[in-house]
């Protein structure tokens, strides 16, 4: 996602160079700590002075809030923004006093350069800090927008294709009663998972979060499905990890990515191997899945949801939040997603 745009960082340089100008306007006779203006002395530590605000302006905003605040928690982050502050203001200290004149060296100067350079650098802080969350804010309202919008127009879209559910229930239950009768449990079995995954459907992909439980339990029942269909053409390794089960994920975000692996890597020829896998560790759930590459592959029918779709969906629901890698390589076809949950 796009975290920083030309258009800011012209707004940014455009503020520093004015806010330079007017700092160094001889006729504004300003003094900083020890340097003013109308001698020029105020020129190159301002300059510097810039340098390293920016530093800490730009280490906070971009790198340590994304990546340190929300991936590895507040104690780390203020730890890092401490160490970032000390050597910074540290290193700020050191080339003032470069600018400043042998004979007016002495621990009166050190001191009014060390406050100076401490206030100035704490006023970037809170800036930073209110830049990068008011930032997030407006982002994250404009995705709010984006994703009830999204909404909107699939659930239109799926009231004009929708068929009674009560009736296909109605329907799937009758055969069900119908096979048991008649002795075949395998086809009862397939038409009760084909009921409960219908169900689920109806029931959670209008929600925003289900628990992974039962999206692991959708995803089982979809690939039972599938091997009854495809029977001996292909050999699903499949591992769900137990550390899932109490995480909560955007509903029918990983079923395209599996309908992708049957849908390409089937064809009765021969027997295909498909894998996946979905892993919890701390916060973060794992995801892969694999399929070989087949020219003539078996057609089937699909959600529709597909992965362009299913791209844009984890850019609204989890920005900054994602890594996504597609590989096409050595005969397979291999995705990796990690969702910070």
């Amino acid at each position: 996602m796009k975290v920083f745009s030309l258009r800011e960082f012209l707004l940014h340089l455009a503020l520093v160079v004015l806010s330079l100008v007017l700092l160094n306007y001889p006729g504004f006779d300003l003094t900083i700590g020890v340097f003013q203006s109308a001698d020029c002395s105020l020129l190159w530590p301002s300059t510097t002075g810039t340098l390293f605000n920016l530093g800490i302006f730009y280490i906070i905003s971009f790198y340590l809030i994304p990546e340190v605040l929300r991936k590895r928690g507040s104690l780390v982050f203020i730890i890092q923004l401490v160490l970032v502050f000390a050597i910074l203001t540290f290193l700020e200290v050191v080339v003032d006093l470069a600018f400043v004149e042998d004979a007016r060296r002495d621990s009166d100067t050190l001191t009014e350069i060390v406050i100076t350079v401490t206030m100035f650098n704490l006023i970037f802080v809170m800036l930073a800090l209110a830049y990068r969350f008011a930032k997030d804010w407006f982002m994250h309202e404009k995705q709010r927008i984006s994703i009830g919008e999204w909404k909107a127009k699939s659930e239109l879209q799926a009231l004009k294709n929708q068929i009674n559910p009560h009736f296909l229930f109605n329907a799937l239950n009758s055969l069900f009663s119908l096979s048991l009768k008649n002795g075949d449990e395998k086809t009862a079995e397939g038409i009760g998972k084909l009921a409960e995954m219908m169900r689920y459907v109806f029931d959670k992909s209008n929600l925003d979060k289900v628990s992974m439980e039962d999206e692991i339990q959708y995803i089982k029942d979809y690939i039972y499905m599938q091997k009854l269909r495809f029977e001996d053409s292909v050999a699903v390794v499949a591992e769900f990890s137990n550390a899932c089960r109490d995480r909560r994920i955007a509903p029918m975000i990983l079923i395209p990515f599996i309908e992708n692996a049957f849908k390409y890597g089937v064809n009765a020829a021969g027997v295909n191997e498909i894998t996946c896998r979905i892993t919890c560790q701390n916060e973060a759930m794992e995801f892969y899945i694999s399929n070989e590459v087949l020219e003539n592959a078996e057609t089937m029918p699909s959600t529709g949801i597909g992965l362009e779709n299913v791209k844009k969906r984890l850019e609204l629901i989890y920005p900054d939040q994602h890594t996504l890698e597609i590989d096409r390589s050595n005969g397979l076809f291999a995705v990796k997603l990690k969702i910070q949950l």
